[in-house]
């Protein structure tokens, strides 16, 4: 059906034909009973016009009919239109003159005598139809007004990240399509549907009727709810607030700081709901975070907060331990504290791994190869040498394999002591809802819980663990936890390690120092726990590893320029690795170098041999992690104990003894397997690398609770934060999907890293250099 006749059949929806009465209120009877008499407003140009003598004749009929009832005539005519097989609509339509008088000018004109012509019946119809419409876009307005209404119980994560604004377009347009069209007309002119091909006015269109549903009711701001959740999880300041909510664009400021405690105070309730029917872990790490007043009072006053945040990450339902398990793991902890693994068998190493690691290692030789624009046209280099070895132990991924995660309120308590840890703990629980007795009784007797943190924080744990062995029941013991350090902070202290190992001077060839002189990076002298130096030494080792290993191609293969190993096969590509790897990037090629003759050896390049051997292992396992392959970094833990043992860091030294005396004695298999799948890395995206460590997790919920989605001002006190902060993760999941509803997503969410070619191409000619410099120094000393 066209919308001329859409709107035709709604005009016929006012006609009432047989049951029409003066006391009625339904828009058919009140046009019907119109008072004759009753003056009709006219503009002032309308006043001016010259009467035609029609207007006399009616005039006069009208006296005629005063005091008679018209119904009865009115009915009459509309019962011989009837007998005609006709209805009002069509009869108006099919109406020549009715038609010509449509068609009248809209103003009036001259004509040669200087009169004015008469204005006709057009200014009577418009009236009529502009009471018609506007009816009838009152009344649809009132009927879709059901669908922008959100109670308050709608409230939630859930419904928050479902809302589809295409689908809603829909319901809007076939619920209301005169509204629709209207607004459309108003909104889009016809050349700009015919020059416009991207352009599409609905979402304008649906947020103008929204405005105007939430202006008629406060009610209905299903979508100013949306609007005012996500633009102040953006950073809106509250008076920016006030403006759009005059608008009827958002809800109230307050309304929205409100609406944070109730997702808040919802998003505890969906915890404790979690914890008692699906599998969890918990993390938990410091958060500093200043406040500053700049009007002091005795009352107000600056002062340094030292609070713990943590998270409950909500496992996999088939991730599930088998009842019993904390009988059978305080049993294997009983006989494994007495039953050392042998250190015999460490040192001797697994072959089978170590035949694993060197095939990685030569994959990452061979990418690094591939990756240099000398052979972006390489044409064999989809050839199954250069694809990834096989996985060792490979963790699921997909959408059944997500790991969800609940932020906890965050406290006011320091965790750097062991007392701090304790009450950090206790406050959790009674978060979780089982700090009560029963609880309590029920996670000592019955549950496992894998607590994840950083060094210091695993560290208190155990020690309160140890200290605490001789209490009375398994609750207080804390017989239920298994401390389990994360891999984040241990790739930190590998980084660091390096840097400490490595570091040098200028004048020192082949240190990180020199290189770091030839790439201008600053900062870096100093190892440093806050701000941005690990990330600015994570970047910068693996671009002077990537340029020394394209070096050691070169001195491997004797050639000048990498174009010229594009000659060469497949297979001969992945002999050179083998060898590459084989003589200067493993402690086999650096034994031999050390085994020489003190004449014959060369202290610079057993220096890059070791260099090159630490820094693949520290690019392994960061692959490892990031793809989810927990075998391969269970592979490296022999050499993260000896880099950490010959670094001098003793306190991560015993973080992987501890770790690899659980894996061998003390813990039954159930609980490494559970330990390596669930407690080392999670997948919140369900994408193949999409895995990271819990404690950077841990880590980047810190982060949007102290910068992202921290509020300023003075109503910034630690309260609100304690209040507001379950709430992030729905904050964190709408705003990804109003990007994906409006596709400004292509913006990215994070800064993109600038092109580091010509960074590795400029050390890779230092190390060039270099390399000949030193041969000179060895042929001399020979000579």
């Amino acid at each position: 059906m066209s919308d001329e006749e859409d709107l035709w059949r709604q005009l016929e929806a006012l006609e009432d034909e047989d049951h029409s009465k003066e006391d009625c209120s339904c828009p058919g009877c009140l046009l019907a009973n119109i008072p004759d008499d009753e003056p009709m407003a006219m503009s002032d140009d309308e006043e001016d016009q010259y009467e035609p003598p029609q207007l006399e004749q009616t005039r006069r009929k009208k006296a005629a009919l005063e005091g008679k009832d018209l119904l009865p005539k009115v009915l009459k005519i509309l019962d011989s239109i009837r007998e005609e097989g006709m209805t009002l609509s069509l009869f108006l339509m099919h109406s020549v003159g009715v038609t010509k008088i449509a068609l009248l000018p809209i103003g009036p004109h001259e004509t040669r005598t200087r009169a004015v012509d008469p204005a006709g019946a057009r200014p009577a119809i418009e009236g009529f139809a502009v009471n018609c419409v506007t009816h009838l876009l009152d009344r649809q307005m009132e009927h879709i007004a059901p669908h922008f209404v959100s109670p308050p119980s709608e409230l939630s994560q859930t419904n928050l990240t479902t809302f589809n604004f295409k689908a809603f377009i829909q319901t809007v347009k076939g619920d209301a399509p005169l509204l629709w069209r209207v607004m459309r007309q108003v909104a889009y002119s016809e050349q700009q549907r015919l020059r416009n091909i991207h352009k599409d006015p609905d979402m304008v269109i649906l947020h103008l009727i929204a405005q105007a549903q939430y202006t008629r009711s406060h009610n209905r701001g299903r979508i100013a709810k949306l609007w005012a959740i996500y633009l102040k999880s953006c950073g809106l300041s509250a008076r920016a607030f006030d403006a759009l909510h005059a608008l009827g664009s958002l809800m109230s400021h307050k309304w929205t700081a409100n609406a944070y405690g109730t997702l808040a105070e919802r998003a505890m309730e969906e915890a404790r709901d979690d914890i008692q029917h699906l599998p969890w872990i918990i993390s938990h790490d410091n958060v500093n975070l200043p406040m500053r007043v700049f009007s002091q009072r005795l009352h107000n006053q600056s002062h340094f907060f030292s609070g713990c945040a943590a998270t409950v990450w909500v496992l996999p339902a088939d991730a599930a331990l088998p009842d019993g398990i904390n009988d059978l793991l305080r049993a294997h902890r009983a006989q494994g504290l007495t039953e050392p693994f042998s250190l015999e068998d460490l040192l001797d190493g697994d072959p089978s791994a170590h035949l694993r690691i060197n095939r990685q290692f030569v994959y990452h030789v061979l990418q690094i190869l591939l990756s240099s624009p000398d052979f972006a046209d390489y044409a064999d280099r989809n050839n199954d040498y250069f694809h990834s070895p096989p996985t060792v132990n490979q963790l699921c991924y997909g959408p059944d394999h997500i790991v969800k995660q609940r932020i906890l309120r965050t406290i006011d308590q320091e965790e750097a002591s062991y007392e701090g840890n304790d009450k950090a703990k206790d406050e959790f629980f009674r978060q979780l809802g089982i700090g009560s007795e029963k609880e309590m009784q029920k996670t000592g007797v019955e549950r496992v819980i894998a607590w994840i943190g950083d060094q210091l924080t695993v560290e208190r744990l155990r020690g309160l663990f140890k200290y605490r062995y001789e209490d009375l029941n398994s609750f207080d013991r804390m017989d239920y936890m298994i401390p389990v350090f994360g891999w984040f902070h241990l790739i930190m202290a590998f980084a660091n390690s390096l840097h400490k190992q490595y570091l040098g001077n200028s004048a020192i060839i082949g240190c990180i120092q020199q290189a770091l002189d030839v790439l201008q990076r600053k900062g870096l002298q100093k190892t440093e726990t806050k701000g941005p130096f690990w990330h600015h030494l994570h970047e910068a080792l693996h671009h002077i590893g990537e340029a020394h290993i394209r070096a050691t191609w070169l001195a491997v293969a004797r050639v000048s320029e990498l174009s010229e190993l594009k000659t060469k096969s497949s297979t001969e590509l992945h002999e050179l690795a083998i060898q590459l790897v084989d003589q200067q990037a493993s402690c086999k090629g650096h034994v031999k170098m050390m085994n020489m003759d003190i004449k014959d050896q060369d202290a610079v390049l057993a220096q890059w041999i070791m260099f090159n051997c630490d820094v693949l292992s520290y690019i392994e396992l960061n692959a490892a992690m990031k793809c989810g392959d927990i075998g391969r970094m269970e592979d490296m833990l022999p050499t993260l104990l000896f880099q950490f043992m010959g670094g001098g860091n003793s306190k991560y030294t015993i973080e992987v003894l501890e770790l690899m005396q659980g894996l061998k004695r003390e813990w039954p298999d159930v609980v490494k397997d559970y330990v390596r799948k669930y407690c080392w890395l999670i997948n919140r995206s369900g994408k193949p690398d999409g895995f990271t460590p819990v404690d950077k997790g841990q880590e980047q919920n810190i982060g949007d609770i102290k910068v992202t989605y921290h509020s300023f001002g003075p109503g910034a006190t630690f309260e609100y934060l304690h209040k507001v902060s379950p709430a992030i993760p729905t904050l964190r999941a709408l705003q990804r999907h109003m990007e994906s509803e409006f596709e400004t997503l292509t913006r990215g969410a994070r800064h993109g890293s600038p092109d580091k070619e010509a960074d590795v191409a400029k050390m890779t000619e230092h190390q060039k250099v270099m390399r000949k410099v030193t041969s000179k120094i060895t042929l001399v000393r020979e000579q």
